[in-house]
């Protein structure tokens, strides 16, 4: 009977990167233009003014110091 053969050695094999296609819905910030990247700077000063006067209870829209 002739001797089992020797098993041949093992060679290390390269791990291969797998990527995969993303689950997010959005665009990130910068990558596309928006209609508020084109907003002047007083423009989006009037409404942040008008969001947080809105947010404010009434007593709080008194201001005395003017821009």
């Amino acid at each position: 009977m002739n001797p089992a053969p020797a098993p041949l050695p093992r060679t290390k094999r390269q791990h291969r990167r797998v990527v995969r296609k993303g689950t997010e819905w959005f665009d990130a910030d910068g990558v596309k233009l928006e209609p508020a990247d084109e907003r002047t700077r007083a423009q989006r000063d009037a409404d942040d003014d008008q969001r947080i006067l809105g947010e404010l209870p009434p007593h709080w829209a008194v201001f005395n110091d003017k821009r």
